[in-house]
């Protein structure tokens, strides 16, 4: 693997040497957490989805229970 810096460029300008070298490290950081951003929202998209159609199952449970709560205690007429 050849290394995009050689050792003689590093030694004849090693601040533009490392500079170079932080961009290509900050451009893989920056494209690796879009990508981990991206998965993420499909991860918790797919999670709220869930969430919600739990919650309105959960829902109709209370409602059933209400409703026969109040059969028994004789207030629904």
């Amino acid at each position: 693997m050849k290394l995009p810096v050689s050792f003689e460029q590093f030694k004849k300008s090693p601040v533009t040497a490392i500079a170079f070298v932080l961009i290509v490290v900050v451009g893989y950081l920056y494209i690796d957490n879009k990508m981990v951003h991206s998965q993420q929202l499909v991860e918790h998209k797919d999670r709220i989805e869930k969430l919600e159609s739990d919650e309105l199952r959960l829902e109709e449970k209370l409602d059933k229970m209400n409703e026969k709560l109040l059969e028994c205690l004789g207030l629904n007429q």
